[in-house]
């Protein structure tokens, strides 16, 4: 896939990446930055490389975002570093992005959830006018439980952001089932969210069944397992039910010991949508830009595909309208 052409010096935007989660998106820059300020060893740029190659399984990757996240002290560390990802996304050529904040971890570090949250929306809604126009989704992490799953939406209800537009469950798949969160996703969807929860990427395909059952989801995230059982290939692609897949994620994490072994051409070819992500491409060393070119080059997807699923990311976005048919208008003039 090519840069396309330039505007005002800088890669057009036109790609749209709705998996995205925030501490996994800074610059290496940035979190050099602020482990700098903290005493942390990432202050080390090869000390944070070497500790991202030994990223092996859902337990190492799990250590290392939160190790990433230890790094914040205050509410303007989240500003600053909300600008920065901003920049980065829009220089990746990316026109639109929905970026997981987890407002239970500002608490967990002893930090005002509410002014971390705002000042990351703060910093999204400055940068957006020129730049890549980030919304925010809330993560209830999963293996804290649905409590802390409520306590965030008791926050986005008393302190609602126009920036927020959706609540997703991250986090590690074998801790709580989907159920124990049913009540939470049918109050995010009476509180005008829209949702999306992961699921299928290191749980087998009966935890995408169970989500579509119980949760309800507008789409899912990863979703791969889903590959493994053909009836539930063929209910996802009856329900257009789009599934936001992270292939460096996926390989990087132990979902899928390779890239020729990665079933995402198994769900197109079942009528499948598949969306492409970059899940945390600071902690994978990827870009939203190199997936695609990794669809290409490793997978070995044809541009007929490659646009399918870049077209399936502004169709799963829960951004406007208008929105949507500008950025599906500017894919349309890209050669993928």
């Amino acid at each position: 896939m090519g840069d396309g052409p330039m505007v005002d010096g800088s890669v057009n935007r036109y790609l749209a990446d709705c998996h995205l989660h925030f501490e996994g998106c800074l610059p290496e820059e940035t979190v050099s930055a602020l482990a700098a300020r903290a005493g942390h060893r990432f202050a080390d740029p090869a000390a944070f490389a070497r500790e991202r190659t030994e990223v092996r399984d859902a337990a190492s990757f799990l250590a290392l975002f939160a190790e990433v996240c230890r790094l914040f002290r205050t509410p303007d560390d989240y500003f600053e570093a909300a600008r920065a990802v901003a920049a980065r996304l829009a220089s990746d050529g990316l026109a639109y992005a929905e970026v997981y904040v987890s407002p239970e971890i500002f608490s967990r570090l002893g930090l005002p959830p509410g002014e971390c949250l705002s000042a990351v929306a703060a910093a999204f809604e400055e940068t957006g006018a020129e730049g890549t126009r980030c919304r925010i989704l809330l993560d209830a992490v999963r293996h804290w439980g649905p409590e802390a799953a409520d306590r965030v939406l008791d926050l986005h209800e008393r302190r609602p952001l126009p920036a927020v537009v959706g609540l997703g469950l991250g986090g590690d798949e074998s801790s709580f089932p989907a159920a124990a969160f049913a009540g939470v996703y049918l109050r995010a969807r009476a509180l005008g969210l829209r949702t999306s929860v992961h699921a299928g990427e290191w749980a087998g395909a009966e935890s995408v069944a169970e989500a579509l059952d119980v949760l309800r989801p507008d789409r899912i995230d990863h979703g791969i397992a889903a590959a493994s059982d053909p009836h539930l290939m063929a209910r996802l692609a009856e329900e257009g039910t789009v599934l936001c897949v992270a292939p460096s994620s996926n390989r990087a994490t132990g979902a899928v010991p390779s890239s020729a072994a990665h079933p995402l051409s198994r769900l197109l070819k079942a009528g499948v949508r598949v969306a492409i992500a970059a899940d945390d491409p600071v902690l994978f060393g990827t870009t939203t830009r190199r997936e695609y070119e990794l669809l290409r080059d490793e997978l070995h997807l044809t541009p007929g595909e490659r646009r399918l699923c870049a077209e399936n990311s502004w169709r799963a976005a829960f951004c406007t309208p208008g929105e949507r048919k500008a950025g599906l208008a500017a894919l349309a003039d890209m050669e993928m």
